[in-house]
């Protein structure tokens, strides 16, 4: 058998050989080089665009935020720590170093990544508002000039998809929800992005926490010492922060701003922002350093890319708030004994707000405990402390006023709600007036006895006479309910169907929940008694409900208690108290009973797979229903937004109920104001036996109120 013969191949055919093999050498150097050893903040200053669109277009500037330089260096493949935690005011920037994170990713260290939202429809909703117009306006990710992105293909196509972004270079990112367990499994994963991590669910469908799904997926690259981890978040309340939770568990980094006048560094708390009175738009910050009034325009001058330090206590030893210049590199590389990096981005030092936005927002917030805590929250960047116990019940005897009673209306409240909490046995209710500020009265409260589970019948019967019951206001008009609130989480339809009768009527079903709205829409759960006394949970449908979260509810209300409490022992003590937001007023009938049910409750801690969470619970041998009607007269206020009124139209609608149903007697007010004229004073004769029995037959004052037949003072007889 022949050999096989060897052709030399052409001149052309050798040119192109030689080309192939150039070629292929080529990308198998690529292949095998390791990557450059550049960071997540130099590659965003090189490569990070944003669209013309954007609040601040063109080219990534440090100069814009130079405390992300630090957070993103972090996140860089090279340093050797595996999880990054960044607690956060909103609108700060941390988000946007995640973004940058994943350009690097596709470009430079390509592996499979999973970005994990609170849900997956935010997770969706980020894709399409900021990751995609990140990649248009990045011509380094961009797949129209051969980025690192791959285009956006149908499904199998091999390009990417709504819930899968493929990097060109290899790799690919995952978009998951934290409400989805589907999006959390059957992946192994290098990297991983939690934004909003406070919102994500303590336990999903019983499978446990959405964290510790995605560390089960990067358990594999962990073990190899590759794997890393960036956690964002802003703070909610203190002790059951996910986000919080970390930051105490890392190295707990602080930004020290560099003083412009004595060079010193120095950490800023809001203790140091003054203002003159009345004027928080004048703000200013007081250096602890040496006291010296910086103004805002300043702040940029003073932030500097090295100006974190790690402020853990360690062996005894932790940095203080002022700082030589010198000491800063001795409190940045002190041993921290395997902590990881946390990053706190408070409203001062953030780029994105002002520090008279800062204490505007504060101001505003005084007096409403819902709005501090979004305040603190969101503006500030901190975890809120929550201060939930209720005050003693005897306590609230101080704001019993002894010039008004049950069924009386004393002089403030326009608006009127009912909340009505439903029971096997009967029917709770609570009738409120409000003015101004969410200013309060509690105009009556009873329970109604008898069965709830049919519609109309039984208490239902009574609630529907207390719910059609008139308030007779100073100037003689009558007014009923503006709005009422009821329970429908027991006997779903019968309360549905006592609402049916009125446009101002709602059924609410109570949620737990410290992120909740006091009323909002969304899935109802219904009760039913179900045999042998069983209570079967069943779904109704979301249009059908209206939710109340609770938590914020009653955190308010005992908020404006204390508050209420305080003003009023400041006030017997000859005091003169502040005008405040929230007062509460009780009439002299409001007994021991009604008060130990307001305060039944107060927050605690509790462990849930192995999650610490703060919540809400009935003290033992207590019960709450009272509460749980204020809570529902709160989410009754909610409805019509008395929070958001102004004070004239507050003043408008005042005068328009106030007004006399005599139009001979004219206004009150000005009547009341009126000089009195001389013929008031009669000469010192005596008047006629006669005439004066006639007088007092024809206008006679009843020694005591008569009780109309809806329980209710009956005043027609009354004259001024």
């Amino acid at each position: 058998m022949n050999a096989p013969s060897f052709v030399m191949p052409s001149p052309q055919a050798a040119e192109v050989l030689g080309a192939n093999a150039a070629r292929i050498s080529k990308a198998f150097a690529q292949g095998v080089r390791p990557p450059a050893k550049i960071s997540v903040s130099e590659w965003a200053l090189k490569h990070r665009k944003f669209p013309e669109d954007s609040a601040y277009p063109g080219a990534w500037s440090h100069e814009t935020a130079p405390y992300l330089v630090e957070i993103m260096d972090k996140l860089s493949p090279h340093d050797p720590c595996s999880e990054i935690n960044i607690l956060k005011c909103a609108q700060s920037g941390g988000s946007a170093s995640g973004e940058n994170w994943i350009g690097y990713i596709s470009d430079v260290a390509p592996g499979p990544l999973m970005y994990v939202q609170a849900t997956i429809t935010a997770a969706k909703d980020w894709v399409a508002e900021k990751f995609w117009p990140m990649v248009e306006a990045s011509p380094r990710l961009d797949p129209e000039k051969r980025g690192t992105i791959m285009p956006k293909r149908a499904r199998g196509g091999g390009g990417s998809t709504g819930n899968r972004v493929r990097f060109a270079r290899g790799g690919w990112m995952l978009i998951a929800g934290a409400n989805s367990a589907a999006t959390l499994r059957q992946h192994s994963i290098r990297y991983a992005i939690e934004d909003d991590l406070d919102q994500f669910p303590d336990n999903l469908d019983n499978q446990g926490s959405p964290e510790g799904m995605v560390t089960a997926r990067l358990r594999t690259y962990t073990r190899q010492g590759l794997s890393k981890r960036l956690g964002i978040s802003t703070g909610t309340n203190k002790g059951a922060s996910k986000i919080g939770a970390r930051y105490a568990k890392s190295d707990r980094r602080r930004y020290y701003l560099k003083c412009r006048h004595c060079g010193s560094r120095f950490d800023p708390i809001f203790e140091d922002l003054r203002w003159p009175d009345g004027r928080p738009d004048l703000v200013e910050l007081v250096t602890p350093c040496c006291g010296v009034s910086i103004k805002h325009w300043e702040k940029a001058q003073m932030s500097m890319i090295d100006g974190w330090v790690p402020t853990v206590e360690l062996d005894g030893q932790k940095p203080p708030r002022v700082m030589a210049e010198q000491e800063m590199a001795f409190w940045r590389s002190r041993d921290l004994q395997g902590r990881q990096p946390g990053y706190h981005i408070t409203g001062i030092i953030t780029a994105f707000m002002t520090w008279a936005q800062l204490c505007v927002a504060f101001v505003a917030a005084q007096g409403d405990v819902n709005k501090l805590r979004v305040w603190t929250n969101l503006d500030m960047g901190d975890e809120f402390v929550l201060k939930g116990d209720a005050p003693p019940a005897e306590s609230l005897e101080v704001l019993r006023e002894q010039d008004w009673g049950k069924g009386q209306v004393p002089w403030g409240p326009c608006v009127f709600t009912l909340g009505a909490d439903i029971q096997g046995d009967g029917i709770y209710y609570e009738a409120l007036g409000w003015g101004a500020g969410l200013e309060n009265w509690s105009l009556d409260h009873g329970f109604l006895p008898g069965a709830t589970d049919v519609a109309g019948e039984g208490a239902w019967a009574r609630l529907e006479e207390v719910a059609t019951r008139k308030f007779t206001l100073p100037g003689g008009r009558q007014y009923g309910f503006d709005q009422i609130c009821v329970d429908a989480g027991y006997h779903t339809e019968a309360a549905k169907a006592f609402c049916r009768r009125s446009a101002k009527r709602l059924p609410v079903f109570g949620r737990d929940g410290w992120t909740l709205p006091i009323l909002g829409r969304g899935q109802a759960i219904a009760f039913e008694v179900g045999k042998n006394n069983r209570r079967k949970r069943r779904k109704q449908a979301g249009d059908d409900a209206y939710l109340v979260g609770t938590f914020g509810a009653k955190f308010s209300f005992y908020g404006h208690l204390r508050t209420s409490i305080a003003a009023a022992e400041e006030a017997a003590k000859g005091g003169r108290p502040e005008p405040f937001r929230g007062r509460i007023h009780f009439g002299r009938d409001a007994g021991a009973d009604y008060f130990d049910m307001l305060t039944s409750e107060s927050v605690v801690t509790e462990t849930k797979n192995g999650q610490a969470r703060r919540v809400w619970r009935k003290e033992a041998g207590r019960e709450n229903h009272w509460l749980d009607c204020r809570v529902y007269n709160r989410a009754a206020a909610e409805a019509m937004a008395l929070d958001s009124r102004s004070d004239a139209e507050w003043l408008a609608l005042q005068a328009d109920r106030y007004a006399s149903v005599d139009p001979l007697q004219g206004d009150l007010i000005a009547l009341a104001n009126r000089p009195v004229p001389d013929t008031a004073f009669p000469s010192a004769a005596p008047e006629p036996a006669a005439a004066s029995s006639s007088r007092a037959a024809a206008d006679p004052i009843p020694d005591e109120p008569a009780v109309a037949a809806d329980s209710w003072i009956d005043t027609s007889g009354w004259s001024l």
